[in-house]
């Protein structure tokens, strides 16, 4: 198996089999994408398999990585995923945007959702062709745990396990209490 970049992960985690039919080639928001990324660096076998650091650092909403913001744009620039705004009942989706890359959107209660296109599918299979078969299903196990849980019990999650990344947070308190 060759090495993996943020884009390849990003498109293997889209792509990756799921129980889940609201989770089919799809996640919904870029925070949830970007600290599952952060979550695959270091929690699964291929993390193992990047060449490529997403250099994530202590952010105002922990573990921040502008390289995984830019593989989304090349991703949908290429045209293999799909990058759509849809209505949310909550905020916490724009949190990262507004506060670390200043991009504010007009309407705080739209969460990016993103959805692998024909091509991207297509890609997606050439990626995991070249991939061991437990690499996929580690893959598939961790999509199915972690990507449809409310996204504030995957941040408190990764704010438990790697309190190193919350150092600069300022939802830190309203996501741990007084655990910290």
């Amino acid at each position: 198996m060759e090495t993996l970049e943020i884009d390849d992960a990003i498109v293997l985690l889209l792509g990756a089999p799921t129980d889940n039919p609201t989770l089919r080639a799809q996640l919904s928001g870029v925070t949830r994408l970007e600290k599952l990324i952060f979550l695959v660096e270091r929690e699964t076998s291929l993390g193992e398999l990047l060449n490529e650091d997403a250099c994530f650092r202590p952010h105002n909403f922990g573990p921040f990585s502008e390289i995984v913001y830019r593989a989304v744009g090349y991703l949908s620039g290429y045209g293999l995923i799909e990058d759509t705004a849809v209505h949310s009942d909550s905020t916490e989706d724009s949190w990262e945007q507004i506060q670390a890359i200043g991009s504010e959107r007009s309407d705080p209660y739209v969460t990016r959702d993103f959805r692998l296109t024909d091509v991207g599918l297509r890609y997606y299979e050439v990626l995991a062709n070249n991939l061991e078969a437990a690499h996929i299903r580690e893959l598939s196990e961790f999509k199915d745990e972690f990507g449809s849980i409310p996204l504030r019990q995957l941040v408190r999650y990764v704010y438990r396990r790697y309190p190193e990344m919350t150092e600069r947070s300022l939802i830190r308190e309203e996501v741990l209490g007084n655990e910290w």
